[in-house]
């Protein structure tokens, strides 16, 4: 075995230290350039928030990651604590994960606090909703920890953009293609389909839409031609059924 005179030893300690300075400054780069990250998930499912926290950690520009188990206990915080990314679940008792979206969205704008919704309801209706009252990406939980990460940094970065689940794009595909096809909802049909899921009567329904009830009745009668439908009932089930409305005690 060949031995390091006292010159070349100390060559030999100064290179792995300016190698073991390049590796840090190189981290330091990345971490830089991806911005360090406070995540915060709301998950009713303790296993499952400990065991994507512990996932999370392996990340070096993850800073901090920080689990609420309740949405209630989240909320009775949320002015205090300063997230970048908000991962939260769609069903939890009590108050469920759209509702924690609206919240958030009245303190905080999309392009300050990022929030996914992380869920294993994937009905197109739950999908849209979530993303009006403000959510920044859409995940299912069958996805992979590469592709949350992926999502992170997308929405991260991105400020006009969404994140839609790899899982879940075909369907929302099919879901715009099949209701173009097969109902042909006008926008204010659309509206007027949501009311009466809602339970608003055609007095309120008038109201809501400034016409007249006639104008209303008019547009109902329409609307039900088109769903192939001669009953409100059956109306609402069919709307369901086809993913145009969905519940909000399921949400």
């Amino acid at each position: 075995m060949r031995l390091f005179s006292p010159e070349e030893y100390n060559g030999q300690k100064r290179n792995v230290g300016f190698d073991v300075l390049n590796a840090l400054f190189s981290l330091w780069i990345v971490i830089w350039l991806i911005g360090a990250m406070r995540i915060t998930i709301v998950d009713d499912h303790r296993l499952l928030s400990e065991l994507l926290k512990l996932s999370l950690s392996e990340f070096d520009f993850i800073e901090a990651i920080h689990v609420y188990n309740s949405a209630e206990n989240y909320l009775a915080h949320v002015e205090v604590i300063h997230a970048d990314i908000l991962i939260v679940d769609m069903i939890m008792p009590g108050v469920n994960g759209i509702d924690v979206i609206k919240h958030c969205r009245k303190i905080r704008k999309k392009s300050d606090l990022k929030i996914l919704m992380l869920s294993t309801v994937i009905d197109t209706n739950s999908i849209r909703e979530a993303f009006i009252a403000g959510a920044n990406g859409y995940l299912c939980k069958d996805a992979s920890i590469e592709e949350l990460i992926k999502a992170i940094k997308f929405v991260h970065h991105e400020e006009n953009k969404s994140y839609i689940g790899e899982s879940i794009r075909d369907l929302l595909l099919q879901s715009q293609l099949f209701e173009a096809v097969k109902f042909s909802l006008s926008p204010r049909e659309k509206e007027l389909l949501n009311l009466i899921c809602n339970g608003r009567t055609m007095k309120e329904v008038a109201a809501d839409l400034a016409l007249s009830k006639n104008t209303v009745q008019s547009y109902m009668k329409q609307l039900m031609r088109k769903m192939e439908v001669n009953r409100t009932p059956d109306l609402i089930l069919k709307a369901i059924k086809y993913g145009l409305f969905h519940p909000s005690s399921i949400a």
